[in-house]
């Protein structure tokens, strides 16, 4: 395009003509000096209106299919169809968590995480993790009380590669230099973990604090990170013992998505996994989780107070566990620089019922965890040390409120909030795969796409009872700050609701 030249005339600014050239050039480029002229503007097309010789490609949208198959050793195949192209996400999903370790390996699953990319059988660490970066994919480990996943994705070409890899990080005893690196990791994160605390002392370490509170140092009540006192022991005797026991056929379950031919898949498994021999199914039972109830307290210098107060409830397979869901929109959360919005539960009670009451409150929020044989919901509040009775005040007051009629509209917002996050979180396909494979792991059966009917079946009455029944059982409490002298303890509590 040629663009015809028109000397720059500036009123306001005066340059010598050495640089007048440079001036002129520099106007063309940035229309500084002189904004009304549009002789050299970039071309403007209107985008409603087809590109010249343009021909799209037309791909009608699939519905997602399902399949699964059991191999002879133990193994789980599911795969998902593609229901538009995409890349290829895959996971080895293990029901193996922190809960599954004793206080003699506790911190392995923390270790095999700092080092899950260490392999030695058909790579290496820098093997891999160049692999990872060339294929424009991902590649992670995650875990937490109960389930251990490797999850990657690629692109279509890169699927065996990756594959393998995946496989390798997964199933692989770990060596003894890895071992000792591991050690060294979590020597840092106990260290790191002191530092946060000491920063924040009402950081996110509440969840853990509550559920080893309500289960002892024990099944769910196991750290996540470990405890303290076993970093020492993390070796690699310890860690082969750990996976050798652990991660056997009967625990996995190997998912991908965006899976053209699910034949295909299960050969390339059944290729990768030939070696592994099955085990029998009364071998490695987990220990079922034991409620305790009691609380623990810890004296802080700090003119904030944080009080967690929680109970036993049901297990992800209990036909009421949507009902807790519900109970838990219902109350939601709020602090000072997130008070929700449209769609994000601004009208819940820790909003309308408590942030817009009481000034002494700085974080108000409801907690609900479901676990395959057991559960715990309960209030998180931080507030000012000066009316520490007024703030557990307002969590009985909160929890009690449950056992009262919820008005309809109220209910019927809330189920709608919870199934709009429960659907935009399946819309993510790579939290869509791990959801599905948990959902069969946890219920022998794909159950995931009833949540919504679930929700929707919730009723006023349910919560009541399930509220009062709920609050008959023993608290577990978390209390940190000063002056906790003027709170009662949990027997008291549990007089009180009583």
């Amino acid at each position: 395009m040629r663009i015809a030249s028109k000397k720059v005339q500036s009123s306001f600014l005066k340059f010598p003509k050495r640089y007048m050239g440079a001036m002129e050039l520099f106007s063309r480029l940035t229309t500084f000096i002189q904004h009304e002229t549009t002789e050299w503007r970039a071309p403007v097309y209107d985008p409603t209106l087809p590109l010249e010789g343009h021909q799209p490609l037309r791909i009608q949208e699939a519905d997602r299919e399902y399949n699964i198959t059991k191999l002879e050793n133990g193994f789980t195949v599911l795969t998902e169809s593609p229901s538009f192209p995409s890349n290829i996400c895959m996971g080895i999903l293990m029901d193996v968590g922190a809960r599954d370790e004793s206080p003699e390996n506790s911190g392995a699953c923390q270790a095999l995480k700092n080092i899950y990319l260490k392999t030695l059988k058909h790579t290496n660490e820098t093997i891999n993790y160049g692999m990872v970066q060339m294929s424009g994919g991902d590649f992670s480990m995650e875990y937490d009380q109960e389930k251990t996943m490797f999850r990657a994705n690629c692109l279509e070409h890169d699927v065996i590669d990756m594959f393998q890899m995946m496989v390798d990080c997964a199933m692989e005893p770990r060596s003894l230099i890895a071992s000792n690196i591991a050690r060294v990791k979590n020597h840092k994160i106990q260290n790191l973990n002191k530092y946060m605390k000491q920063e924040d002392p009402f950081s996110n370490t509440v969840s853990q604090d509550i559920l080893t509170t309500g289960f002892g140092y024990s099944t769910l009540g196991m750290p996540l990170s470990g405890m303290e006192s076993n970093v020492e022991n993390i070796n690699y005797k310890t860690l082969s013992d750990f996976m050798l026991e652990k991660f056997t056929p009967n625990k996995c379950v190997i998912t991908a998505s965006g899976v053209k031919n699910h034949k295909e898949f299960v050969d390339l498994v059944k290729e990768k996994f030939y070696d592994f021999l099955p085990q029998p199914s009364h071998l490695n039972v987990r220990e079922k989780a034991k409620y305790i109830g009691g609380e623990a307290r810890e004296n802080l210098e700090t003119p904030m107070t944080q009080i967690a107060l929680g109970f036993e409830t049901v297990p992800w397979t209990d036909e009421n566990m949507a009902a807790f869901n519900v109970m838990n929109t219902i109350i939601g959360s709020a602090t000072p620089f997130s008070q929700g919005g449209p769609g994000k539960g601004m009208h819940c009670r820790a909003i309308s019922n408590v942030f817009h009451k009481y000034g002494i409150v700085q974080e108000f929020s409801c907690f609900n965890n479901h676990f395959s044989d057991s559960g715990m919901f309960g209030i998180n509040i931080v507030g000012s040390s000066s009316y520490n009775e007024m703030l557990l005040d307002i969590v009985l007051r909160e929890l009690n409120g449950l056992r009262e009629p919820i008005p309809v509209e109220e209910l019927n917002r809330s189920k709608n909030l919870l199934k709009i996050n429960v659907l935009l979180a399946m819309e993510r396909q790579i939290d869509r795969l791990e959801e599905v494979a948990k959902n069969y792991q946890t219920f022998g059966e794909l159950t995931f796409h009833k949540y919504c009917e679930l929700i929707d079946k919730v009723t006023s009455q349910q919560i009541n009872q399930l509220a009062e029944e709920m609050l008959k059982g023993r608290p577990s409490m978390v209390v940190k700050g000063m002056n906790q002298s003027q709170l009662p303890g949990v027997d008291q509590i549990s007089s009180i609701l009583n």
